[in-house]
């Protein structure tokens, strides 16, 4: 995910169309999904090396400089895969308007380009028809999108821009990059990084149940796999592999019990 100080002050000043659109709120709408997921996430900078990722998500990234453009649009184009959210690249790096149209530094990379914003009040909303699934609520933003090579994967349903797309995709270069023009409700923002991070060949470390962390790190030559049960309860884990428990010197082939509040470190044999 990425994080740059300067945009996230930029983004929530007082002369922005909305007030309401807060980063670490919409960081959080992100992270909560991937990790209960068990996907793990870094925060990076947008001009930090990007070339470990397969998946980056930009969060409202509304400040970005000439620099950070160029790296981002390299990852994708090197065969990253990008999630990006609304009113990003907005301005340059002394918050002065990026002329072109919005999002200026993007439409290539994009595919699309945004006619207007519709800040929405609290009270206020719209849905989202995916064709598949749905409809989904959405609020407190709406990008007025048009097409340029991207395709559209949902569309809004009501008011005087009902039928426009509001998530897409575009192909660029050796990767994608998707956009999300609104703040749809939970369940959506869960199947869509799904489907993106499925695309990205990101895996979970572990299938875990509720309440528990699975975490991967690597080593030249092992692979070790912690899991932590933050439940009160005692829960079994499937294992993608057998491992050694470096804490109990326990070898465990398929699966693992955890008592309330236990930690394993399995040392795996197998990847």
């Amino acid at each position: 995910i990425l994080l740059d100080w300067e945009s996230w002050w930029a983004l929530e000043l007082d002369s922005k169309p909305s007030t309401a659109v807060r980063m670490l709120e919409r960081v959080y709408s992100f992270y909560k999904p991937l990790y209960e997921a068990n996907v793990p996430v870094d925060f990076a900078h947008p001009g930090s090396d990007l070339s470990s990722y397969r998946l980056v998500i930009a969060p409202n990234l509304y400040l970005v400089t000439d620099d950070s453009v160029e790296n981002i649009r390299r990852f994708v184009a090197d065969g990253g895969t990008l999630l990006m959210s609304f009113f990003s690249g907005i301005v340059d790096g002394r918050d002065h308007i990026r002329l072109g149209g919005y999002p200026a530094p993007f439409r290539e990379l994009l595919g699309l380009r945004i006619e207007d914003f519709v800040p929405m009040a609290a009270e206020k909303g719209n849905s989202l028809d995916t064709q598949d699934n749905g409809p989904f609520a959405c609020g407190l933003w709406a990008d007025l999108i048009h097409l340029a090579d991207a395709e559209p994967l949902a569309s809004y349903t009501d008011d005087f821009y009902a039928g426009t797309p509001a998530v897409t995709r575009n192909v660029f270069g050796e990767g994608a990059a998707y956009y999300l023009g609104t703040r749809p409700e939970e369940q959506y923002v869960k199947l869509l990084l799904e489907r993106v991070y499925e695309e990205a060949g990101v895996r979970p470390a572990a299938e875990v149940p509720p309440g528990v962390d699975a975490v991967r790190r690597k080593a030249e030559d092992a692979s070790f796999l912690f899991v932590l049960n933050h439940n009160q309860e005692a829960v079994e884990v499937s294992l993608p592999g057998p491992g050694l428990d470096l804490l109990t010197g326990k070898e465990h082939a398929s699966n693992l019990v955890l008592d309330p509040l236990e930690v394993a470190i399995l040392q795996e044999t197998s990847l």
